[in-house]
Order: structure tokens, then C-alpha cells, then sequence
């Protein structure tokens, strides 16, 4: 029978309390700190990669709703207008006869050549990076409405059910479509081929008060 003294026995305790880890515990202990971290940092790259995406949709929706209230605008306000080319500096409108179909739209704000807005598509370069471009009567240069674009860029006359015309009317239908490939914004590349999530926006607008009536 062994008998401790009150002295031993408080030694003993003080020994148990004062234990550290062993070497077993602190790598297990380590481990779960590490992957827990992981876990963490994982969750935090995700959560940028999702914001810089949602940042890129709220811009591209916002360039294509600006981009429809202008062109909108002026296709409201118009006097008339004609579906034609433009290459060159130069518009040419498509004879009665013929598809009313082309890559660029001009815009009378009144009855005479001394006041119209020219939209046309930029096609010149590879598919992706073509604009939407604006000019006025007197303006040095175009403004650029919308930029990477891609397959569908013409501008075509229809009438209330979506048949094309091959005849310029007051109250044709003007249909254009607006098919963003990629946002700039923000500069981080997202996505296979740095390519952020197509867009396709389809706009129809015809004059409120065509032939000034």
C-alpha cells in the first residue's frame, strides 16, 4: 500500500497543469489552423472574382442604357429619316426597291440636309472591337456610343409586325441590335479568353411625330 504525503500529491498536480502540448497535438493543431485559413482566403479570392463580375455587368448594363437613350432620343425627334452606308465620310441611302437594311441611319431633326445625326457602325477591324459611332451636322469628329461589338451591326426599317421594308415610310420601325462581346471595365480579365458574359440588347424606336405632323 502506498501512502503520499499531502506534499507529493500537490507536486503531482502542479506537474499535470503545467504540461505543455506534445509534439503530436501542436502539428494536429496546426494543421486544422491551416486548412481553416485556407478555407478562409479561398472564400475571400471568390468573393472579389464575383464582385469584379457583377461590376462588369452593372457596366456594360449601364453603357447599353445610356447608348439607347441617345439613339432613342434622336429616332423620336426626327423629322424623317433614311437606312443607308456609310464608308468614307460619306452616307448613302438605299433606293426604294431594295432591302432597307444597312450599317448606318440618318437622322432630320428638320425638313432639310443642314441638320441630321449620322449613327453608324465602325466595322473596321476584328469582330469585337467594332463601335457604334455618332455624328452631327458640324461636329469635327464622331462620338463613340458603344464599343466591342460583334456580329449583328446594321440598322433596318420594318413595319409594326417586324417585316423588313424596301421602302422608307414615316412611321417605319427602326430595329438595331446592340451585341457586346466584352467590357472593359473593371481591367482584371475574367473568364476564358478574357472575356466577360455576352450581351445582346435589341432596341426598336420609331418617330414620335414623323414628317413634323
Amino acid at each position: 500500500m502506498n501512502i503520499f504525503s499531502p506534499k507529493v500529491r500537490s507536486l503531482t498536480k502542479s506537474r499535470r497543469k503545467a504540461r505543455g502540448l506534445t509534439l503530436i497535438e501542436m502539428m494536429t493543431t496546426m494543421a486544422v489552423f491551416g486548412f481553416a485559413m485556407s478555407g478562409m482566403i479561398a472564400a475571400y479570392l471568390f468573393g472579389l472574382k464575383q464582385d469584379q463580375l457583377v461590376q462588369s455587368k452593372l457596366g456594360a448594363s449601364d453603357q447599353s442604357r445610356r447608348s439607347f437613350e441617345k439613339v432613342a432620343r434622336d429616332i423620336r425627334c426626327a423629322n424623317s429619316h433614311d437606312v443607308g452606308n456609310y464608308s468614307g465620310g460619306t452616307f448613302t441611302a438605299i433606293n426604294n426597291g431594295n432591302a432597307m437594311s444597312g450599317n448606318s441611319l440618318r437622322i432630320y431633326l428638320t425638313g432639310t440636309n443642314s441638320n441630321t445625326i449620322i449613327y453608324y457602325f465602325n466595322t473596321n477591324g476584328a469582330s469585337g472591337t467594332w463601335t457604334l459611332n455618332r455624328i452631327h451636322t458640324g461636329d469635327s469628329s464622331p462620338t463613340v456610343i458603344a464599343t466591342n461589338l460583334q456580329n449583328s451591326c446594321t440598322f433596318s426599317a420594318e413595319n409594326f409586325a417586324g417585316a423588313l421594308q424596301t421602302s422608307m415610310l414615316d412611321k417605319d420601325v427602326i430595329h438595331f441590335t446592340l451585341d457586346f462581346c466584352e467590357y472593359q471595365y473593371p481591367l482584371t480579365h475574367v473568364g476564358p479568353q478574357y472575356y466577360y458574359d455576352r450581351y445582346v440588347l435589341d432596341f426598336r424606336a420609331t418617330p414620335h411625330v414623323p414628317g413634323g405632323k
